[in-house]
């Protein structure tokens, strides 16, 4: 089991100058949504007891360690130090995981290759084509909306609908 972990993960980057960008952008996503959660789990709602307010109490989530740090208001709290580590270890394991896991390095590596091969229309025909979309959705989102108006008339006028 450690021999398959070990073959298909490792902290040597994995195929290096290949799919950089997409790997890259990749592990940032992933970074920023594990950052999002760990501040979430640092203002978790229970780390302090308000009242009208002001701050009446912490409870064992907030509980600070030290008092004053600078840059930091609420001071150490047993919160900040599980989510600087549930952060650590999130980026961690992006890293090993996403970033650098063999199937999923070679996988992102085959996207950002395909990618070069696509051909992008010229800008007057992406700008003419988005215009088209724009007005076909403005014309099928005003039908439905008169449509739906009235057969919320007809049914009101009938009492088939409570209002």
């Amino acid at each position: 089991m450690a021999d398959t972990i070990k073959k298909n993960v490792e902290f040597a980057y994995y195929k290096p100058g290949q799919g950089t960008w997409t790997r890259w952008t990749s592990g940032a996503l992933l970074m920023l949504i594990v950052l999002f959660g760990s501040h979430s789990l640092y203002r978790f709602p229970g780390m302090t007891n308000l009242e009208n307010g002001k701050v009446i109490g912490r409870s064992w989530w907030g509980r600070q360690i030290v008092k004053e740090l600078p840059g930091i208001s609420d001071g150490l709290t047993v919160g900040l130090i599980v989510s600087v580590l549930v952060f650590l270890a999130g980026c961690t394991c992006v890293y090993l995981f996403i970033v650098n896991h063999k199937k999923l390095a070679d996988f992102l590596i085959d996207v950002e290759a395909e990618m070069h091969r696509v051909s992008w229309p010229p800008r007057h025909e992406f700008v003419g084509s988005s215009i088209v979309v724009f007005v076909s959705i403005a014309i099928i989102g005003s039908f439905i909306t008169f449509v739906d108006i009235v057969f919320r008339t007809v049914m009101l006028k009938t009492g088939l609908m409570g209002g």
